[in-house]
């Protein structure tokens, strides 16, 4: 088991004290990658930042917190370094395919959603998952190195590894939810 660091970025409404007291927040979102739950960008803060400034229209600026969970392999769905959970995942699209069920509609939250609630064969408090290609190669956020060249294969050294829990109690012991940006919020706490 591994202790992970984790941020959550929300939107600025000065309210610091109902996000540290109330927090973390759900995102319900019918667009949300893995489907209902508490989104969370893993070890890169770099990553919290480039959703509040590069993919949000929070017009009052936005706030980042910190927090801490344990990877639990019982407990987390790791489709990023989890064989075994990712051939799941694989087996489940293939029973899709057979079932007629899977087409161009098919997203990663609603093969989620199957394995939940059709059959009832997840048991995870939490997925984890790295968006390939979530970034803009020119975000100031995106830290790549190529491995040759004259090749399109590099190296990304700010991968958007983010984690999604379903609940706020959990297996993972998701903890230490505090804010961390802006520094105006820190100060207050501070005094």
């Amino acid at each position: 088991m591994e202790i992970k660091v984790i941020y959550q970025t929300l939107e600025d409404r000065n309210n610091a004290d109902i996000i540290e007291s109330d927090g973390p927040f759900k995102c319900n979102n019918n667009q949300a990658w893995l489907g209902s739950g508490y989104y969370f960008w893993e070890s890169f803060i770099e990553n919290a930042h480039w959703w509040g400034r590069e993919c949000n229209s929070y017009s009052n600026g936005y706030v980042i917190c910190k927090a801490n969970y344990n990877l639990d392999q019982e407990f987390c769905f790791n489709l990023i370094d989890n064989p075994d959970h990712i051939k799941n995942f694989q087996k489940t699209i293939r029973l899709l395919k057979e079932k007629g069920l899977y087409n161009n509609k098919t997203t990663v939250s609603r093969i989620i959603y199957y394995l939940k609630d059709t059959l009832k064969l997840f048991k995870y408090d939490a997925t984890r998952v790295y968006g390939v290609h979530s970034k803009n190669k020119n975000s100031k956020y995106t830290f790549s190195l190529p491995f040759k060249s004259h090749g399109a294969q590099y190296l990304d050294l700010l991968p958007a590894i983010q984690i999604c829990f379903y609940s706020k109690k959990n297996n993972l012991y998701l903890r230490n939810y505090q804010i961390i940006f802006p520094d105006k919020y820190i100060e207050d706490f501070l005094v």
